[in-house]
C-alpha cells in the first residue's frame, strides 16, 4: 500500500486529491479520528471544493464505524462550523485545504474548546491510522440546516461587536466560504456591505484563494469608493484589509488598528507568532502591552491565546483571535471587529495604518520535496547555531542581526520551505536575500530537489 504518512501534517492533514488521498483513504481517517476524540459526538463541516462533499461522506462513513456519533452541519466556513461545536461542547472537523490550489484537500480536527489538533496529536491519528480498522456499533447521525447554523452565528457575532456608524464595505470572498455568511453579517450589524466573488466556486476561478498571494485588483479597484475592502481565504479563517486607497493593510497595521480603538481597554497580553515583525513589538510597547512569541500555526495561536490570558493573538498569515468574542480564530468575526474599530475612529483606514511606520519586509517561497523540507531547515538549525550568536529554533530558524532578521522554515501546508526578512533598510534587505536565498537554495539541492 502507498505510503501517505506525509500528508499528516503539524496542525492538519492535507494532500492532493487522486494523488495522495480519495474517499477510501479519508474514510479510513475518519475511523481514526474517531479513535482519539475525545467527545462521543463530532461536528463535521466542509468547503466548497469540488472533491469536498464525497470526501466528507466518507469521512463520516469512518467515523461513524468507530461508533461515534456525528453532526453534520454541512457546508459552511470553518469559523461557523467551529462555533457550533464549541456552543455544544463537541470536537470539530473540518474538510478543506484553506488556501491551496483547487486539486489539495484535507481535513482540520479541533478540540471543543477550539484549539486545533497539533503535531504529536495529527502523528497519533496516523500511527492509528496504519493500523487495523476499530469497528464499533455505528454511531448516529444528526444532520443540522446550514441556515440554522448561520443564524446562530450571525446572531451570536452582532450581539458581541456593534458599529458604532454606517460603514461602507466591500466584501471579496474570492468564491470561498466566506461568500455564504459575511454579507449577512455586516447586514445585519448595520454595514452598508457589498461583495464580489461571493458564488461558492471551488474551481477558484477568479482569483487565488490566498488572498495575501493575489494582487486583488477587483478589490482594491472598490475599495476606493468604501470606507474598507476585506478579502477571505477559501475556507474563510484567514482575512487581509485594504484601505481606502486600495492599499493592502498588513498584519501589523490591522492588529494597531484593533488594540487602539476594540481592545484598548481589555486585559491581558497580546500573542504573536515568530513570523510577524519588530513592528509588533513597537505597537505593543507604545500601548503598554506584553508581547509573547509563539511558533506558526493556529493551535498554536490559540493554545498561547488562552495560557496566557491574552486580549489579542494574531500570525502574519491573517489568523487573529480575540478570546472576548470566543476562544478560537475566525476571519468572519474579527473583520467585522475591524469595520466596529475604524467606526469608533474620526480617521480614515488609510491614515490609521500610516501611523505605523512599516520596515523593509519580504517572504519568499522556495520549492522543495514534501518529505525533505524539515531536514533541509534542521541542516540549516545545525549551521547557524555554528556560526552566528543570536539563533532562535522555537519554529524553524530565525537569526537576529543589529539591523533586522531572517527566519527560515518549513511549511506544514504544503511542499515549500519559505524565506522571511525584515530589514532596517532596502539595501540591508536585497543583501540579506542574495546571502540567504542562495543559502537555502544550496541546501534543498544538496537534498536531491532539482528546482
Amino acid at each position: 500500500m502507498q505510503d501517505i504518512s506525509h500528508i499528516f501534517r503539524s496542525y492538519d492533514i492535507r494532500g492532493i486529491y487522486g494523488k495522495d488521498l480519495d474517499e477510501e483513504i479519508m474514510r479510513r481517517i475518519g475511523n481514526a479520528f474517531g479513535q482519539t476524540a475525545k467527545t462521543e459526538t463530532i461536528v463535521v463541516a466542509r468547503d466548497m471544493r469540488l472533491s469536498s462533499k464525497s470526501l466528507k461522506d466518507a469521512f463520516i462513513a469512518g467515523l461513524a464505524s468507530s461508533g461515534k456519533n456525528v453532526v453534520d452541519v454541512g457546508l459552511l466556513p470553518l469559523g461557523v462550523g467551529m462555533f457550533h461545536a464549541w456552543q455544544h461542547k463537541m470536537e470539530f472537523a473540518y474538510i478543506t485545504a484553506s488556501h491551496l490550489p483547487k486539486e489539495w484537500n484535507g481535513v482540520k480536527f479541533f478540540h471543543s474548546g477550539g484549539i486545533g489538533y497539533v503535531d504529536e496529536e495529527n502523528f497519533h491519528v496516523r500511527d492509528i491510522f496504519n493500523e487495523e480498522e476499530k469497528k464499533e456499533k455505528r454511531g448516529k447521525l444528526t444532520k443540522i440546516p446550514e441556515a440554522e447554523a448561520i443564524d446562530d452565528y450571525v446572531n451570536y457575532v452582532t450581539s458581541k461587536v456593534k458599529l458604532k456608524k454606517k460603514v461602507k464595505v466591500i466584501l471579496d470572498c474570492g468564491n470561498g466560504m466566506a461568500g455564504i455568511i459575511v454579507k449577512l453579517l455586516f447586514k445585519k450589524a448595520g454595514a452598508d456591505a457589498e461583495s464580489i466573488y461571493g458564488k461558492l466556486d471551488g474551481a477558484f476561478p477568479n482569483r487565488n484563494p490566498e488572498p495575501a498571494e493575489d494582487e486583488l485588483k477587483e478589490l482594491r479597484k472598490q475599495a476606493k469608493e468604501n470606507d474598507l475592502g476585506i478579502a477571505y481565504d477559501g475556507d474563510g479563517d484567514r482575512m487581509l484589509l485594504v484601505d481606502e486607497k486600495g492599499r493592502k493593510i498588513t498584519p501589523e497595521q490591522t492588529a494597531y488598528l484593533l488594540l487602539t480603538y476594540v481592545l484598548n481597554k481589555e486585559n491581558g497580553p497580546v500573542v504573536a507568532n515568530v513570523e510577524c515583525t519588530t513592528v509588533v513589538d513597537k505597537i505593543t510597547a507604545k500601548l503598554g502591552k506584553k508581547l509573547i512569541r509563539f511558533p506558526v500555526g493556529h493551535p498554536y495561536l490559540v493554545d498561547c491565546a488562552k495560557k496566557n490570558k491574552a486580549c489579542f493573538g494574531m500570525e502574519f498569515t491573517g489568523h487573529y483571535v480575540v478570546p472576548s468574542i470566543f476562544p478560537f480564530d475566525d476571519s468572519l468575526a474579527i473583520s467585522l471587529l475591524a469595520a466596529q474599530a475604524l467606526t469608533e475612529s474620526k480617521k480614515s483606514l488609510s491614515e490609521i495604518a500610516d501611523e505605523i511606520k512599516m520596515l523593509p519586509f519580504k517572504r519568499i517561497n522556495f520549492e522543495s520535496d514534501d518529505t525533505e523540507k524539515f531536514k533541509v531547515v534542521d541542516n540549516l538549525k545545525t549551521k547557524f547555531s555554528q556560526q552566528y550568536n543570536n539563533v532562535n529554533t522555537m519554529d524553524g530558524v530565525r537569526v537576529d542581526f543589529s539591523y533586522g532578521w531572517i527566519l527560515i522554515r518549513a511549511s506544514n501546508t504544503g511542499p515549500t520551505i519559505r524565506l522571511t526578512m525584515e530589514a532596517d533598510s532596502d539595501e540591508r534587505l536585497r543583501s540579506m536575500e542574495k546571502e540567504f536565498s542562495q543559502l537555502l537554495k544550496n541546501e534543498i539541492k544538496n537534498s536531491g530537489y532539482v528546482m
